[in-house]
């Protein structure tokens, strides 16, 4: 009789943790609440996609849309500033006075290092979780969800860093069968 009571005083215990404000499993469902409940939003983000061979960084002002996509305007390397893509349901649409941006496809995956950029964001609202946490970090507090999926021949995960009180977005890395491909740096 008593073990039974000390299990179910455990079980209680353990369920008590998991339901608790600022818990891992309630920080990942504000987080995607927030952000299934946002409509168009804007981002300007930092990347930096490493292809294995060579490293790409280019910073863009993303406007992300509701239910997928969006456009994504290049600011920085000089060279390529101003170039425009339209990301939708059949890949992406380069815009800019006949000048092609070809950055090629992120290994496995099909999708380009415009095309990533959406996917972590996509993966906020609709990613399957498998970790969650916190932690502080300069004085302030932040909440971590990690999401995996399959696609192509692909196993990617999307590690996301989120201010605990606001919910902005601060820093992403996606991660291709295991090696980080892509680094997003989100500006306040």
């Amino acid at each position: 009789m008593r073990i039974r009571l000390m299990c179910v005083l455990w079980i209680l215990a353990v369920l008590a943790t998991g339901c608790s404000p600022g818990g891992g499993d309630n920080a990942a469902e504000r987080i995607r609440a927030h952000y299934a409940a946002l409509g168009e939003t804007e981002y300007r983000v930092t990347l930096r996609t490493d292809f294995g061979d060579h490293v790409l960084d280019f910073a863009v002002e993303y406007t992300h849309k509701r239910g997928g996509g969006g456009r994504m305007k290049v600011v920085s390397p000089e060279l390529i500033a101003g170039i425009e893509a339209e990301i939708g349901q059949d890949g992406v649409s380069l815009l800019y006075d006949g000048l092609m941006l070809e950055l090629g496809a992120l290994p496995g995956t099909g999708l380009s290092p415009m095309e990533s950029l959406p996917f972590i964001i996509s993966q906020w609202s609709g990613g399957y979780v498998t970790q969650t946490g916190s932690e502080k970090s300069a004085g302030r507090s932040l909440l971590t969800v990690m999401t995996r999926r399959t696609q192509a021949e692909a196993a990617l995960e999307v590690r996301t860093r989120f201010d605990a009180e606001t919910l902005a977005p601060v820093d992403a890395e996606l991660f291709i069968n295991g090696v980080l491909s892509v680094t997003a740096l989100f500006e306040e």
